[in-house]
């Protein structure tokens, strides 16, 4: 099981990286308005600690992009692979988004960000 959940954030981290490198190039004068929470990854118990005491949190999407439309404040962006699932803290977090406004979505490629940046973007 180790070896096929490394090969899951692997991906992800792909993922991750080409969406970061396509909005960067498309939408220059935004580029900080897409981040990174680096909350993933494996951590030994003081980093862990220490990193839980400064307000990182479990389940937080992968991605924030801090563009406003006309419908929502912002985006939170959680990316799975093409069979990933939300775990129950991502699903506590899309909650809480909503909640506030936000839209939240899980993105599985880098064609589906595309659509989806696209459709948000003009709706700004």
């Amino acid at each position: 099981m180790q070896r096929t959940d490394n090969n899951m954030r692997h991906l992800e981290d792909q993922l991750q990286k080409a969406i970061v490198q396509y909005w960067d190039l498309k939408f220059p004068k935004m580029k900080r308005r897409l981040v990174c929470v680096p909350n993933g990854g494996k951590r030994n118990a003081m980093e862990a600690a220490k990193f839980k005491q400064m307000g990182v949190r479990a389940g937080f999407p992968d991605l924030i992009l801090l563009v406003p439309n006309k419908t929502y404040h912002f985006c939170g962006i959680e990316l799975k692979t093409k069979t990933g699932r939300q775990s129950e803290y991502q699903k506590e977090y899309q909650k809480e988004f909503e909640h506030m406004g936000a839209k939240y979505v899980v993105v599985r490629s880098l064609d589906e960000f595309i659509e989806m940046t696209n459709a948000y973007i003009t709706d700004v």
